[in-house]
């Protein structure tokens, strides 16, 4: 899991442009510093609502309190009284009370007087309770139903209004049972107490009444943005340090998979090539194509360095797809002789890639312009994966007329059972084997003996490492037809590669000339 992640992050997220990265790299800090701060925020918001609840909810039970004493003082109005002294003192006793609208005064006997003659509504049934009234508003009803009923009515908007100036833009509720009375933009409105947002709840007068403070998530949001600048200014410090850090090798730069990601980006990669000739008359018959890069910083970087660097980085198989693009490109121009092969290095992996049909497909329509042949090699270093899609890969392969080579024979465990399975077109035999000639019978003895074995496979087999021209004779003269060395060519650039081919077959050309002269003149004389 941990490899596959790596890899993701080498190929999609390190690979990208230093911008991007950078970019990437300030936004992803900025956002961590605003869930930071929208954390912060709630939990301060979360106190600061408890606190509001509890503020306003004193201020309510004060209210309640005085509200309760006006209703003793209603409770004390006699029954012999006329109603019209009594509502008298209910208009007093409306007055003293702050947010009274109206007092009502019922005895046991069913006489009734008010504050207001005018109005005659119902009694409550409850000790308190929040009612929309018939002329225009909503109260907050206090009763008593103690000899008789008294009736408080409280003016529940302007109550709230002053609530809501202590709640300090929070907004501020009055909850009972299922009805919510609030005040948005100024306007009272009974309804649901809502569930977005954060909200406190308080109850007040015993159980009967409860206080909510709630704030939008909206708000919430715009204030952990907007108040909290210095984390957003700590963030964005660090996104710049962060993407510094990348573009300029403290993290990212100095992991192989960037470095590597870069050059195929800056097209640093490009290509040598080095031939493979016959052993009798050394005549270029096939190329190997071989990576190199020159780094920007640190110049020529070993194949033997950033070939395993790239494979442990994931990085192989974009590496490869790149050199199969620039070989197309560079071999279009070129004259090749007839069955002539080119070599390219993969990976075990991405020959168990059905991509790796499509990847191919841009150099076989040049190589097959030219009726020349691909051949891949893998190495022997690595198994190639047992499953069912490396096999239709290899058959898709071989009928566009691929060849496959077993590159490093003899540095693996590769066996009959596991050449005929592949069914492997060459076999290219490991440089050692080939500087242990005189020196070690062994390795002597099993490169004798792998000539019967390549004959019984139907295997061609190409030998690496020839240095010298007694390795070449040597080789010839056992029967190995094809060779691959320092003595026939150092790996060369593709134009330098260019006139060593052409100087080749013009001399060819030229010598079985002479020899077609030759022959012809001896004739004559006969």
């Amino acid at each position: 899991m941990l490899k596959r992640v790596r890899v993701w992050w080498s190929r999609h997220v390190l690979s990208a442009r230093p911008a991007v990265i950078y970019t990437v790299a300030l936004l992803l800090c900025l956002l961590l510093g605003w869930l930071l701060a929208l954390l912060a925020t709630i939990v301060q918001e979360r106190t600061e609502l408890q606190w509001r609840a509890e503020s306003v909810a004193r201020q309510l039970e004060l209210q309640l309190t005085q509200g309760d004493m006006a209703l003793l003082r209603i409770d004390a109005i006699p029954a012999e009284a006329s109603c019209m002294a009594s509502s008298a003192g209910l208009a007093a006793i409306v007055q003293s009370v702050p947010h009274a609208r109206h007092a009502l005064r019922e005895w046991a006997d069913g006489r009734r007087c008010s504050a207001n003659p005018s109005r005659s509504e119902a009694v409550p049934a409850q000790p308190l309770s929040l009612q929309s009234l018939a002329g225009g508003g909503y109260g907050l009803v206090l009763a008593h139903h103690a000899n008789g009923h008294s009736v408080l009515e409280l003016n529940a908007v302007s109550l709230l209004e002053q609530l809501q100036t202590q709640s300090r833009g929070m907004r501020v509720g009055l909850v009972w049972g299922a009805q919510y009375l609030s005040l948005a933009d100024g306007v009272a409105v009974l309804s649901v107490l809502p569930d977005s947002g954060l909200l406190y709840r308080q109850t007040v007068s015993g159980g009967l009444l409860d206080v909510v403070v709630q704030e939008t998530w909206g708000t919430v949001f715009q204030r952990a943005l907007l108040h909290r600048l210095d984390t957003m200014l700590l963030a964005l410090a660090a996104g710049g340090v962060l993407g510094w850090a990348l573009i300029r090798r403290k993290l990212a730069r100095n992991t192989s998979s960037w470095e590597i990601a870069q050059g195929i980006r800056n097209r640093e990669f490009f290509t040598h090539y080095q031939p493979i000739v016959t052993a009798e008359l050394g005549e270029c018959v096939g190329v190997e194509v071989l990576a190199r890069w020159r780094h920007p910083v640190q110049g020529a970087v070993r194949s033997d360095l950033f070939i395993p660097a790239a494979e442990d980085a994931g990085m192989i198989v974009p590496l490869t797809r790149y050199l199969l693009r620039r070989v197309s490109k560079e071999l279009k121009p070129v004259a090749l002789p007839p069955g002539f092969m080119v070599g390219v290095n993969i990976a075990a992996e991405h020959l168990g890639m059905p991509d790796l049909v499509e990847d191919c497909k841009p150099l076989l329509a040049v190589l097959r312009e030219k009726k020349a042949v691909l051949v891949l090699e893998v190495s022997e270093r690595f198994p190639l994966p047992e499953h069912q899609v490396t096999h239709r890969v290899v058959q898709d392969l071989r009928q566009l007329g691929v060849k496959l080579a077993l590159d490093d024979f003899g540095l693996g465990h590769a066996d009959r059972n596991y050449l005929r399975r592949w069914g492997f077109d060459y076999l290219k035999v490991e440089k050692g084997y080939v500087s242990a000639l005189g020196k070690d019978s062994f390795k002597a003895n099993i490169l004798d003996g792998l000539l019967s074995t390549s004959r019984q496979l139907g295997v061609q087999v190409i030998v690496k490492g020839v240095e010298t021209q007694g390795q070449q004779n040597y080789l010839s003269v056992k029967g190995f037809q094809l060779l691959q060395g320092f003595y026939f060519g150092k790996p060369m650039t593709l134009n330098h590669f260019r006139q060593w081919l052409y100087s080749g077959i013009t001399q060819d050309r030229s010598a079985a000339a002479a020899r077609e002269a030759a022959a012809a003149a001896a004739n004559s004389t006969r």
